[in-house]
């Protein structure tokens, strides 16, 4: 019992005792809740996850659910730098216990309570906790501030070897107290908009928030708020890692002033965003500079200081000796090379994202730059984690001999070459055709996860070892630990289109059809607002099929309305009233592609003059089609493009169903990422009302209608809206593709694209007014965007 007695009371009032309580807690909440999206949801992982936590998993919570997944992990690891800080700065004894027993209840609260509230039923109890827990953590970065406080001449430091000012004022002291203070700050910036959110969130992790011309002062608060508190914890770790080998010098005079400015301006830069954010983001990119070479700093140190050791007593040590010699421990080597190495997947993407926005990122769909921003932010954020990693397993609980050597390599091999993949699958649409990304894609992905398993594999080694020498009290010694990296060299060919003539498609839903949406309130948007649209219109039950859009095509050609040439149909478009938007792009009155006949999986045909459509396709919906080529094929007939309000109805009803179908998506209604229909090795559509409940060939269907009777609003091809948003050229799309994952296929998720694009994942349907209705076509602006 005594002995027992001891081993808590080691594990939660000593330094290292809460260190290693707090990286078991953040490597099981990161091994469990990785389960829940991505391959692992595919692969039915998740599946199994959510039935043996007995998790609730709501589709419309989703984003609650993940800021709350974010904010606990975040803050677990704001604790676990607060307890390196107490580690390596020196603080009065009591001062050291307050800060860190307040801060471990603090994060405690904040992760029982917080993933409680999220994944198991919303007990409001739980949030009061899971607050009371974030005050506890706030609170103890209060008293850290306050300990920090430089200009206590008990910790003034005169050597020369230091950064320090005439008086003997310690300047690494004064930056960790201007990261201290500032995170403070900032946690304030972030709480505000929070507090009056409440579960609201329309912002980044809506996954429709970065490209609205209009942000209001709330969103631009939280996204300020996640980049530089993730930026102050990366300088945090910095500056611990300057500690650990004990950085002096020239460089260190130069390094911390650069981190100190670059607290500052980065700081005052994040907070001029709600106000002035035209402006503050020059700010912050000055503010970006100092700290980055802060860092250069602290590595140009490192590196000298590992090669002038590893060579000692030596001489005519060559260039590869001291290669050898900067290596040689790959724990102290691996923390400064992933500082390095960030530069490549981290700040030379987003500087290269940041001048090529208008001319790449802002051409191709919403969704393909929100997959490189969330890449951003996910590699920053567990870059920094290995960084931790390397300092705890060389200093805080030490391996030695070869056990350091397969560890330390593991870890740098395995997490860069996870990054260095995510990265390029969040750029690949700068050297790889839309249609033919899907190889790359499972090439990228299993290569990643391969390699974090391996990190991960690891970690829990590490976390053994960990708890049996605790419980043990023994030194137990592992045997060596091999690791075969499969590098496979083709990503192979894309799959061939699976011929519609050889499967028994049964279907019975009428193309052309229109199906009756009556005036009244339904509940729009991730937060449930209530809308009013006060007329009755009609819409398509299905999306436009190749067969549709041939016949218009033929029309059109014969009344000169359109041109085909070089695969390409062109037409009229009066233009978009220009704005002067900051990222808006002139459409003035003139001829614009319409529809792409040369692209891979076009379906339509000129035979002497005359469109056709590949046999067999004649009820597939038609794709690459433009806004533009949209617009024209609805005016054409005298109708319109919904407004996304419109849509958004016509999917979901009046219960507030975050599908058109009252119930998740499965393979047997909807035609997604991996759903397995007859069509989907190739990424294939499936014809416009598959889903209708019948047997295709050997593919039971379910019935799937929206509540008012709409096919394939979730997955099939995505869908052009009508709206014309005030100040932007993008418009928007809805409905999500074959190639989205499930969650993107909610009714109010939101994608968008130039009016130009043409893309065999984007379609659209029309919808006529039958009372009082909106005003013409390309007059109709949404200025009210939730």
């Amino acid at each position: 019992m005594e002995t027992m007695k001891s081993r808590i009371k080691f594990l939660f009032t000593t330094i290292p005792g809460v260190i290693l309580v707090n990286a078991a807690i953040i490597a099981v909440i990161v091994a469990v809740f990785g389960t829940l999206s991505g391959p692992m949801k595919e692969w039915g992982i998740a599946a199994v996850t959510e039935k043996l936590l007995a998790m609730d998993m709501n589709p419309g919570d989703r984003e609650g659910r993940i800021i709350m997944l974010y904010h606990t992990i975040a803050i677990a690891f704001v604790a676990l730098v607060t307890y390196l800080i107490l580690a390596v700065v020196k603080f009065k004894e009591q001062q050291s216990a307050n800060i860190r027993n307040i801060i471990t209840v603090g994060y405690l609260l904040v992760v029982i309570f917080g993933l409680g509230f999220a994944y198991w039923g919303h007990n409001w109890a739980f949030h009061g906790l899971f607050l009371v827990g974030q005050a506890l953590v706030f609170y103890a970065g209060v008293l850290l501030t306050i300990a920090l406080w430089p200009w206590n001449r008990a910790y003034y430091n005169p050597e020369a070897h230091y950064a320090h000012t005439r008086k003997g004022m310690p300047l690494e002291r004064a930056a960790f107290f201007v990261m201290a203070a500032a995170m403070l700050g900032s946690a304030i910036f972030g709480a505000v908009a929070g507090s009056y959110w409440g579960n609201g969130h329309e912002t980044f992790l809506a996954e429709n928030g970065v490209r609205h011309v209009h942000h209001s002062a709330l969103q631009l608060a939280i996204i300020g708020h996640l980049h530089i508190m993730l930026s102050l914890i990366g300088i945090a770790v910095t500056l611990i890692i300057g500690r650990w080998f004990d950085w002096q010098g020239i460089t260190h005079k130069i390094g911390i002033r650069l981190f100190i400015a670059g607290t500052i301006v980065l700081t005052l830069g994040v907070w001029l965003v709600v106000p002035f954010h035209l402006y503050a983001h020059t700010i912050i990119y000055f503010g970006a500079v100092f700290a980055m070479s802060g860092a250069l700093m602290l590595v140009i140190f490192g590196w000298a200081k590992l090669i002038r050791e590893g060579i000692e007593g030596r001489e005519k040590v060559g260039f590869f000796g001291r290669i050898g010699a900067l290596i040689k421990d790959p724990l102290r080597f691996g923390a400064l090379w992933q500082m390095v190495f960030m530069n490549f997947t981290v700040s030379g993407v987003g500087i290269f994202m940041a001048i090529k926005l208008e001319e790449i990122f802002r051409t191709i769909p919403f969704r393909e730059e929100r997959i490189a921003l969330t890449g951003h932010w996910h590699i920053l954020s567990a870059l920094t984690g290995t960084i931790v990693l390397f300092y705890l397993m060389s200093e805080v609980f030490p391996i030695k001999g070869k056990l350091r050597q397969w560890f330390g390599w593991t870890i740098i091999i395995g997490s860069d070459l996870a990054f260095a993949m995510i990265t390029l699958f969040s750029l690949k649409r700068l050297w790889v055709s839309e249609e033919n990304q899907q190889p790359l894609v499972d090439f990228y992905m299993i290569l990643t996860d391969i390699s974090l398993a391996l990190v991960e594999i690891v970690l829990a080694i590490y976390m053994v070892w960990l708890l049996f020498k605790l419980l043990n009290r023994k030194i137990f010694k592992l045997g060596g630990m091999a690791a075969l990296m499969l590098v496979l060299i083709s990503c192979g060919e894309p799959a061939e289109d699976v011929d519609p003539g050889s499967i028994d498609l049964r279907l019975n839903v009428v193309p052309g059809s229109w199906v009756t949406v009556p005036p009244g309130v339904f509940i729009s948007g991730l937060n449930d607002h209530s809308i009013d649209i006060d007329y009755t219109y009609e819409i398509m039950t299905t999306e436009v099929t190749w067969q549709q859009y041939a016949v218009y095509l033929n029309e059109a050609l014969t009344s000169g309305e359109v041109t085909i040439s070089d695969g390409m149909v062109r037409g009229h478009y009066p233009g978009d009233v220009f704005h002067n938007g900051r990222h808006e792009h002139r459409f003035p009155a003139g001829d614009y592609d319409y529809c792409a006949f040369n692209g891979q999986k076009s379906r339509l045909r000129m035979n002497e003059g005359i469109v056709t459509v590949v046999p067999g396709y004649e009820l597939f919906p038609a794709a690459y089609v433009s806004w533009m080529g949209a617009w024209a094929f609805t005016k054409h007939y005298g109708w319109r493009l919904p407004t996304y309000l419109e849509w958004e109805k016509a999917a979901r009803g009046t219960d507030g169903r975050a599908f058109p179908f009252d119930e998740e998506p499965s393979p047997a209604r909807a035609n997604y990422q991996h759903s397995h229909d007859p069509f989907d090795d190739a990424n294939g559509t499936t014809p416009v009302g598959f889903y209708n409940g019948n047997m295709h060939g050997d593919f039971q269907t379910i019935d799937s209608p929206s509540p008012y009777g709409c096919y394939d609003m979730a997955g099939n091809v995505a869908e052009w809206m009508g709206d014309v948003l005030h100040g932007s050229h993008q418009r928007l799309i809805y409905g999500g593709s074959m190639m989205e994952y499930a969650y993107d296929l909610r009714c109010w998720t939101e994608n968008s694209g130039i009016p130009e694009y043409t893309s065999f994942q984007v379609g659209f349907r029309a919808v006529r007014s039958t009372t009082t209705s909106v005003t013409g076509e390309t007059e109709v602006e949404s200025t009210v965007h939730h």
